[in-house]
């Protein structure tokens, strides 16, 4: 077994193996992240992890924490993770959760306008979205503009310029 999976087998016996009573819940967004190492921690209880959209909890899910426990979040495929993976319960919040992101998506209109097919996408065995490569082709009758952005794209967040085809 590698690091990681000592670090998740570890995280996931602690957790399964705590009986607090739950006192007060809250949640602390992304963008309000404070420094976790000089905060005093007031050993209050959390309640269970916030849901995220396009993930899924790794941890057992328990309707009580003790504060210092931690939980693990894997995005979905196709969904990038914005921070880590690890969320804390600290003084009755969860501090640290994650927010997994689409990524690039073949949008139908967009690729009839511009006069492209989808050749290929790359079936990846990896969770990273950014391990997805995508190929177009021109339509019949078509063909690649000079001026064209690239036929082949990895699949990234952000701005996406589809290939053009006259």
């Amino acid at each position: 077994m590698n690091c990681f999976s000592y670090i998740l087998l570890s995280l996931l016996w602690t957790c399964s193996f705590q009986d607090v009573k739950v006192s007060q819940q809250a949640q602390v967004p992304y963008e309000d992240l404070g420094n976790l190492l000089t905060e005093p921690e007031v050993p209050r209880t959390c309640g269970p992890p916030p849901a995220i959209a396009n993930a899924m909890l790794l941890t057992s899910s328990r309707q009580e924490f003790s504060s210092g426990s931690s939980v693990i979040y894997q995005c979905y495929r196709l969904f990038e993770m914005e921070g880590t993976p690890l969320a804390r319960c600290f003084n009755g919040q969860w501090r640290g959760v994650p927010r997994c992101v689409q990524t690039c998506r073949a949008n139908e209109l967009e690729m009839e306008q511009n006069n492209i097919q989808l050749r290929w996408i790359t079936k990846s065995t990896s969770m990273r979205a950014s391990d997805y490569w995508m190929e177009f082709d021109c339509k019949p009758g078509f063909r690649k503009d000079p001026l064209s952005a690239p036929f082949r794209k990895q699949c990234v967040r952000g701005i996406w310029i589809y290939p053009r085809c006259v």
